[in-house]
């Protein structure tokens, strides 16, 4: 057996966490059979909703609007 813990939100979003797998799995990649411990987390929202949290440092920093990127070919 493997353990998985399956956390579910309030907005419906809900992530699968391996927390230990079977020893078959580790030598051969079979599977094994799961064995899942459900969570329902009504209280706390998942992290695609959460507020980005900013250092206390942002304010500091001078961004341009234009976004620079660096193209490097293999020639």
């Amino acid at each position: 057996m493997y353990d998985f813990t399956q956390q579910e939100y309030s907005c419906g979003h809900f992530w699968w966490i391996a927390s230990k797998w079977c020893r078959d799995y580790t030598l051969t990649y079979k599977r094994c059979q799961p064995n899942i411990h459900f969570e329902f987390r009504a209280e706390e929202i998942c992290g695609e909703y959460k507020p980005k949290a900013y250092p206390p440092w942002e304010n500091m920093i001078k961004r341009s609007d234009k976004r620079t990127f660096l193209f490097v070919s293999k020639n």
